[in-house]
């Protein structure tokens, strides 16, 4: 189930990004079975790229930023800081992407880099960034959830939780990964690595005294 359509049906109020029309459709359709079913939490479809997170909010979610604001009419609700959570996909193709060196090192994915940005900016002091990834691609030597933590350590987010989300059955004390399909004249398909698991990286945003505490501790350490 999209983690949008959950939302609502746990009273939550959820935006989410679609990038493609028919992904639009098909999950307004699920959101208005949901709500037909007694899902009271509103939620709202951004059409557009993730990595513009803050001007799809600006120009597509008026309404639903100022859902909970008494504001005269003609005035918005700017979208930073307007997030309790914000749950995203870093798949390791993205995180792991080449990059020209600068300034002598290597730079991260600059679309992975942009989209944990934008979600920095939206979300508020106190805050939860949820960042799915997964290690179906490692390149030399690289590890796509050490990667997320680091960009999100320089967007001062601090590293909150890390959970491991199974995507297979456990039967007994194995998993239970589907059994791979058959090619034609009833050939076995090769033998292929299968990825049963994700890993769920969680992030808080700090408070403006967290925040505080946070440059005093580095500053002391550089002193020292």
């Amino acid at each position: 189930m999209p983690v949008v359509v959950a939302a609502i049906r746990q009273q939550r109020h959820a935006a989410a990004v679609i990038g493609r029309d028919t992904d639009l459709l098909e999950l307004d359709k699920r959101l208005r079975a949901a709500q037909s079913q007694d899902a009271t939490g509103e939620a709202v479809l951004l059409r557009g790229d993730p990595s513009e997170l803050p001007r799809l909010l600006a120009e597509q979610a008026g309404p639903f930023l100022r859902r909970h604001h008494h504001l005269p009419q003609g005035v918005g609700v700017h979208p930073g800081g307007s997030v309790d959570l914000i749950v995203l996909f870093l798949p390791a193709a993205l995180l792991l992407r080449p990059r020209p060196k600068r300034n002598g090192r290597s730079q991260a994915s600059l679309g992975a880099v942009d989209l944990l940005t934008a979600a920095a900016i939206v979300l508020r002091p106190g805050g939860y960034l949820v960042a799915v990834t997964n290690d179906e691609l490692h390149r030399a030597g690289r590890d796509p959830g050490s990667e997320t933590v680091s960009l999100c350590e320089e967007l001062a987010l601090r590293y909150w939780q890390h959970i491991v989300c199974l995507l297979v059955p456990i039967d007994g004390d194995q998993l239970r990964p589907p059994q791979p399909g058959r090619q034609r004249h009833g050939v076995k398909s090769p033998t292929e690595s299968r990825v049963v698991h994700q890993n769920v990286h969680v992030f808080r945003k700090p408070t403006a005294s967290e925040a505080l505490a946070d440059s005093q501790m580095i500053a002391s350490r550089r002193a020292a």
